[in-house]
């Protein structure tokens, strides 16, 4: 019998192996602190840093849309919708939860009921779908017109149960969805107000040193996480289309999501949300950036990255050899979903106000352009791209009249000198692979035997 070796990965390799791979990053974000007082100190200006901020919004963003769009080859135009999930479930705990930022189990006890809410609600959707389904037994477009009858019973009942509050009248017996998402609110506000006290006292506990960076830390994961459900949501029955019937499946899921924060009242509705706690500097932001795109970089050239490009290369061929594809490009969605809504959640604790028009279709166009700019498929591409066309229109700016003119022009010119995009589907090499050729290049040669 061979004995079992539990200082080994999956992969065979020992663990020591794996964290000296991966050393360099927090030694990496560490000096990210030194390097943060520097560039918010005197020694930049405030729109210097302002551009440095929003490079780092734009690498987030770019690299986790290359996940999606580059390495599982699917075209998403619903990026912005992710951000503004992660801004707003980022901003609204932080503005009402949180006690400025002092208050991290008040958070977390928010994060956990809204997910008992939506596992509730995901329960009731998936019994409909499951129920609607069953009725092609008797004929196969049945399906289809029992969810186009169910949508437009929802819709009249909330029309019907808004224009009865209206009046001051009773809700009607058969407005069930309405008296459902009452129920549910109530659940959903119990929750909340028995869990709040419990959870700030135990907040009281922690050190003030310890509190504020935990409470941004829940935040950023937590609406990642919102996010991320969204994606998933979104991704099931939207990934089984292509190309561009699966572009404007996502535009769609991404301006509902935009029209429903702006009819949301608690969300602050067209307004938007305002005096949201800052929590982010230059450190916090660009250790986001470090962290995602080594997670993205390791996700994409993993076994399971080698599976998604190859759904991404040939589905057919991929599916005939037992992968499941719909299940790996719902993987990269869910996966890129998450990283939008930790750039979404930095976004609004630092600019410390959000409204709807922040998350429009343009923001998705722009990440769109960084990724086929950079190179569909490449990383490093992404993360030049963000870098390039976030300095760009600024540096344009001295020739205010034609700057976007002559920006559109430098996007056309570099799409046909180069339509593969920068970098192609190359990547520049990791810190380790520089670190391991420098130390390699001072080793004296050996002899040959």
């Amino acid at each position: 019998m061979v004995p079992e070796h539990h200082d080994a990965d999956s992969h065979g390799r020992p663990w020591w192996s794996w964290a000296k791979a991966n050393a360099w990053v927090p030694v990496a974000i560490l000096l990210l602190i030194p390097l943060g007082q520097l560039v918010e100190g005197d020694s930049f200006s405030r729109y210097a840093q302002r551009i440095i901020t929003l490079v780092g919004y734009n690498i987030i963003l770019a690299v986790s849309l290359q996940l999606i769009n580059g390495v599982s080859g699917q075209f998403s135009l619903g990026h912005a919708g992710f951000m503004a999930v992660g801004a707003y479930l980022a901003a609204y705990p932080a503005k009402e939860h949180s006690n400025k930022l002092a208050d991290p189990f008040s958070v977390l006890v928010f994060y956990a009921s809204l997910a008992v809410v939506v596992a509730i609600i995901a329960g009731v959707l998936y019994g409909v779908l499951k129920l609607t389904s069953l009725l092609k037994r008797v004929h196969s477009s049945l399906p289809a017109v029992a969810l186009l009858a169910i949508i437009a019973w929802v819709a009249v009942d909330i029309s019907k149960t808004a224009t009865a509050a209206e009046a001051g009248l009773a809700t009607p017996g058969w407005c069930v969805w309405s008296r459902g998402m009452e129920l549910v609110q109530q659940l959903f506000g119990a929750m909340l107000e028995h869990g709040g006290p419990a959870a700030a006292k135990l907040s009281a506990h922690l050190p003030a040193a310890l509190a504020r960076p935990i409470c941004f830390v829940t935040l950023l994961v937590g609406a990642g996480c919102c996010a991320a459900a969204t994606g998933l949501i979104v991704g099931m029955p939207a990934l089984r289309l292509r190309g561009d019937y699966l572009a404007i499946a996502t535009l769609g899921m991404a301006e509902i999501i935009r029209i429903v924060i702006q009819n949301s009242r608690p969300l602050g509705g067209a307004l938007g949300l305002t005096f949201i706690p800052k929590g982010t500097n230059f450190a916090w932001l660009y250790g986001c950036v470090v962290l995602t795109v080594v997670c993205v970089w390791r996700v994409a050239y993993s076994a399971r990255g080698r599976v998604i490009m190859a759904v991404r290369e040939d589905e057919i061929a991929a599916s005939s050899v037992g992968i499941s594809t719909t299940r790996q490009k719902v993987t990269a969605f869910v996966l890129g979903a998450f990283f939008a809504g930790v750039a979404g959640a930095l976004f609004a604790m630092n600019e410390q106000s959000i409204t709807p028009t922040r998350f429009t279709l343009d923001r998705s166009i722009e990440v769109v352009v960084m990724v086929t700019l950079g190179g569909l498929g490449s990383i490093s591409g992404a993360v030049l791209a963000a870098v390039v066309l976030t300095i760009l229109p600024e540096a344009l700016r001295g020739i205010a009249e034609y700057r976007m003119i002559i920006y559109s022009l430098l996007l056309i010119v570099m799409m046909l000198l180069r339509p593969q995009g920068l970098m192609g589907t190359r990547e520049l090499p990791s810190p380790m692979a520089v670190w391991r050729w420098w130390q390699g290049r001072r080793q004296p040669k050996g002899v040959a035997a």
